[in-house]
């Protein structure tokens, strides 16, 4: 009988006028058929050093320690440095890769194309540093691996073994926080089969969910002394901000969602839409718009677009409610990310507003609701166009404005929180920031639109104004923290800096460089908790530092 040595056998024997073929994999050796999933090509060498690493990680993770690799660790060598076209299926050297890469979009509302517009009529250029990565294109999971240090999403690194994530679970339980946002968006529904079972390790959705609520509430001040995870002992990730736990916490629940560890599809679309509630740095905006994507997405496969039946696993009160919330987190991601919204209200089921199902409502959600109606309106200022129509001085409402405290009374919003009524306040003035869109081309002149009239035009201006002084003084209070917060005191800071730059008069012009400090101080602070308040504040001062040179 011809004896034969297996590629994966390594000993202390000679064996090398043997037959090498490869092992069979275990379901094939047992249905005894020909096996195409033998074991890799790798030396006894490199076999050894994986299993050794796997061992390793599960010794870590029975430790309490979680897989989890600083930002700026370096990718390990062994990953190939080139990518496969799946198109030609050719292997690209990564030259080549990085060739077609293209910046991610920067849509006209996003807090990105403000500043730019700045830097453009300012002649002023921007530092590398400030501008937006190019995009992956590689599948998510795996493309962190593959990313340099500076553009790695936080929480997940080179050498992260997506296999054992399901170990990692225990050690992330952490209990539901009490939160401020579910007064104004109620994603989620607490009758869920996730919440009604125990924390199970069997059913991960129960602990993803409560990290998820984790996720949208560590934001909020009252929450800071519940921020605690597992830390490494050589104390790389000792959690120091909020934003250090939150960054955290996304990276394993961006990993869970990859991999598919929540399949109800209700359950997905609720942490879904709380993931969206952190951007965690220059391509965040980039995920925020995609997981968005994906809520509304599953939120339609789930026919929440459509009316409840009797017998539906979902009320017609809960579709309504969650819907509503989805309808507005949509206006509030395109007008944060710059992209086009994806609920469009003509193509969904709500009832009338004077149905009892609409009037169940909570208070906050319905003037919520109503805001994000009117941000639907402005919004369509910010729509693609031909060159000369976005070049334009323009606005939108061609009504009469209405005051907030209308709105809050049409609603009976005057039962909620103080600091709930102030987040509100604070969307209704970005969104009357917004409704005038300054002319992109400079002039001495400013041009009109022609559908316009002046008397409209100019009442725009003023509110805009007005408005963005109202975000640095309501942004000086203790208010729910929601994804639009370092957005508003961005808006803020980019009229006090415009007004700034037009401005005539020494009264004006003081004025305007208080507002400018003090959206600054805003920002600093804010800093610990967003990474756009960070982002803001540095490009901000470097336009008040251009602005100063050219005036002394």
């Amino acid at each position: 009988m011809k004896r034969i040595r297996f590629l994966g056998d390594y000993g202390d024997g000679g064996g090398s006028k043997r037959k090498q073929v490869k092992k069979a994999c275990d379901p094939c050796r047992r249905g005894k058929r020909k096996c195409s999933h033998g074991i890799s090509n790798e030396t006894p060498v490199q076999q050894e050093g994986v299993r050794r690493q796997v061992t390793m990680a599960v010794s870590d993770l029975l430790d309490g320690q979680l897989p989890v690799h600083p930002v700026n660790e370096q990718p390990p060598e062994s990953f190939d440095s080139r990518e496969i076209d799946n198109d030609n299926h050719q292997v690209l050297p990564s030259a080549q890769v990085a060739s077609r890469f293209t910046a991610p979009f920067a849509g006209a509302s996003s807090a990105h194309s403000f500043f730019l517009s700045i830097y453009t009529a300012s002649g002023v250029e921007m530092d590398p540093a400030q501008q937006l990565p190019p995009s992956r294109i590689l599948r998510p999971s795996f493309q962190d691996m593959r990313a340099p240090p500076s553009e790695r999403r936080p929480g997940v690194a080179a050498g992260y073994l997506p296999m054992v994530v399901k170990a990692v679970l225990p050690y992330l339980e952490i209990e539901c926080l009490q939160h401020e946002i579910h007064p104004i968006l109620p994603i989620v529904d607490f009758n869920t089969q996730a919440f009604a079972s125990p924390i199970n390790q069997e059913n991960p959705a129960t602990i993803i969910l409560r990290q998820a609520i984790c996720l949208a509430a560590c934001k909020s001040p009252s929450a800071r002394q519940h921020l605690n995870l597992p830390e490494i002992e050589d104390g790389q990730f000792a959690l120091k901000t909020p934003r250090d736990f939150a960054d955290r916490l996304f990276g394993v629940l961006k990993i869970a969602q990859d991999i598919g560890l929540v399949d109800d599809r209700l359950e997905l679309v609720q942490v879904l839409a709380l993931m969206t509630f952190h951007s965690y740095g220059p391509d965040g905006d980039d995920e925020v718009a995609r997981l968005c994507g994906l809520a509304v997405h599953f939120a339609y496969s789930s026919g929440l677009h459509y009316s409840s039946r009797p017998g539906d696993v979902i009320s017609e009160a809960r579709r309504v409610e969650l819907l509503c919330s989805l309808f507005a987190l949509d206006k509030i991601v395109a007008m944060i990310t710059g992209r086009p919204t994806m609920i469009h209200i003509n193509e969904i089921y709500l009832p009338a507003e004077d149905d009892d199902v609409m009037r169940s409502l909570s208070p906050g959600l319905t003037l919520l609701f109503r805001l994000c109606k009117m941000l639907d309106r402005v919004l369509d200022l910010y729509q693609a166009g031909s060159p000369d129509e976005i070049t334009k001085e323009n606005c939108v409402w061609e009504a009469s404005w209405p005051e907030f405290e209308e709105l809050v009374k049409d609603c009976k919003a005057q039962i909620l929180h103080p600091s709930t009524q102030a987040c509100l306040e604070l969307l209704y003035n970005v969104i009357g920031v917004i409704s005038y869109r300054p002319a992109q081309i400079e002039t001495i002149e400013p041009r009109s639109s022609e559908s316009t009239s002046p008397l409209i035009m100019q009442s725009s201006r003023v509110r805009h104004k007005y408005c963005a002084q109202q975000i640095s003084r309501l942004l000086d209070l203790h208010i729910s923290k929601l994804p639009f917060i370092p957005y508003a005191a961005s808006l803020s800071l980019t009229v006090a800096l415009r007004s700034l730059r037009h401005t005539t008069l020494e009264t004006t012009r003081r004025a305007a460089r208080e507002d400018v400090e003090r959206s600054l101080r805003i920002l600093d602070e804010l800093a610990e908790i967003y990474w756009h308040a960070e982002q803001a504040s540095g490009v901000g001062r470097q336009l008040l530092q251009a602005y100063d040179g050219d005036v002394y």
